[in-house]
């Protein structure tokens, strides 16, 4: 399991009622995600501000959606136009990225960017350029999106479009997790000497995900904080 996956796991839960439709899911399937859910342990985890039930929100708030759910939603729609990550496949598969960490068909869809690379040159160290230039790209959205998460913090909002931002931005964490396997598994076929200009975007990617992985930390405990003082008023 990836490092940070674990105490996020309660608000992926609620990505399943954003992408999907909580209507939309038969009672099996929800039995079947939330036993899924409950079973994986979440021991040494530094933070799960809310258990499943309290993390069950409404995400339909068009009229006051942030630009940190803007943000975040662009950029997993550039990451799969790019062929970074493969394109959302529904429930089921969002259920085998929970179980597995990736997906049945992942393989293909990190062969299909390396195939998009190679048909751009045939030479390795172009190759190499084109997917440092791809690395370089997503440590930089997901820096724009942590940017905007910081801007968060010095405005008013209801702890219930913070949760529905929390959500969003997580959603673009996992997607820069996953380009980083599929631009790894891609550098895989490149040997060590002309595959060498990517190791500083891949540290660079690297400082960015972890530093995405603390802000949305800080965002969970900031919408706890905002629904306690909302309750006491």
């Amino acid at each position: 399991m990836d490092k940070g996956y674990g105490r996020r796991f309660s608000h992926l839960y609620v990505l399943l009622q954003v992408r999907v439709g909580f209507w939309q899911v038969s009672n099996l399937m929800r039995s079947v995600i939330i036993s899924m859910l409950l079973g994986i342990s979440l021991s040494g985890c530094a933070t799960v501000s809310m258990v499943a039930s309290e993390a069950i929100v409404e995400t339909n708030l068009s009229a006051d959606e942030s630009s940190l759910r803007k943000v975040s939603s662009a950029y997993t729609d550039l990451a799969e136009r790019k062929n970074w990550i493969e394109e959302n496949k529904g429930l089921l598969g969002f259920a085998r990225v929970l179980m597995n960490g990736t997906s049945d068909d992942a393989a293909n869809g990190q062969a299909t960017y390396l195939d998009q690379v190679q048909a751009q040159s045939e030479a390795p160290l172009v190759q190499a350029k084109l997917i440092r230039a791809d690395i370089e790209s997503a440590a930089h959205g997901l820096d724009v999106a942590t940017m905007e998460v910081e801007k968060l913090f010095s405005v008013e909002r209801p702890a219930k479009a913070l949760r529905a931002d929390l959500v969003s931005y997580e959603s673009a964490l996992v997607t820069a997790k996953k380009a980083r396997r599929t631009f790894i598994s891609a550098l895989t076929d490149l040997d060590m000497a002309d595959a060498n200009p990517t190791t500083y975007a891949l540290a660079e990617l690297d400082v960015s995900i972890d530093a995405a992985g603390d802000a949305a930390d800080t965002l969970a405990d900031y919408a706890a904080n905002r629904k306690r003082a909302e309750a006491a008023s």
